[in-house]
């Protein structure tokens, strides 16, 4: 919804109840200025953060305890690079 500043001035708390629903756009000699906005308590970058932990605990566990790194960072180093490329794109060779 679209307000003109006049208008905001005189009726202020009823363009504040207002954005508790819907955004609400102040405009300045017809030219959009501002936007009032319904305030929320929580972060934008908080709102998914749960999903984003569990999916995080998902990957834990997928390479085993046992692996010693340095023995696949040494086996990646010999192969030869078109096959590391094939493995990385999921594409076979021939």
């Amino acid at each position: 919804m679209q307000v003109a500043l006049s208008d905001l001035k005189v009726n202020v708390g009823k363009y504040v109840a207002l954005a508790e629903t819907i955004d609400v756009i102040i405009t300045k000699y017809g030219k959009p200025a501002a936007k009032v906005t319904r305030y929320d308590k929580e972060a934008w970058y908080m709102r998914k953060l749960p999903e984003k932990i569990t999916l995080i605990d998902s990957l834990f566990g997928t390479i085993p305890n046992d692996i010693d790194l340095e023995d696949v960072r040494l086996a990646r180093l010999r192969m030869n690079p078109e096959d590391c490329v094939n493995s990385a794109t999921g594409r076979n060779r021939g």
